[in-house]
């Protein structure tokens, strides 16, 4: 069970989500903005890992604290140094 996000939860957000349930040891970031962070975070017993863009680690944390927080979770890490474009120039497709 990841983490579910309103639209609240979103138009609230200083940050992103790009995609949950991501696996970080395979995880392809060559036609992402360098603001990209890995999430770990554990919800009962069990591992996740979300790609979420951000400018700040801590706004990052404060939503995911806020939401693991109250199903007995936890944040364990946020790693950076994802992405290899520069986000002033990441324009991502969007798909109909």
């Amino acid at each position: 069970m990841s983490l579910e996000f309103t639209t609240a939860d979103y138009q609230s957000m200083k940050c992103k989500i790009h995609k949950q349930d991501v696996d970080p040891n395979n995880f392809d970031d060559k036609e992402l903005p360098t603001d990209i962070h890995i999430v770990e975070y554990i919800i009962e017993g069990k591992t996740y890992y979300d790609a979420v863009r951000a400018g700040k680690s801590s706004d990052i944390f404060d939503i995911y604290y806020d939401k693991t927080k109250p199903l007995g979770g936890r944040v364990i890490a946020i790693r950076n140094g994802y992405g290899k474009i520069k986000p002033k120039l990441y324009n991502p497709v969007k798909s109909d």
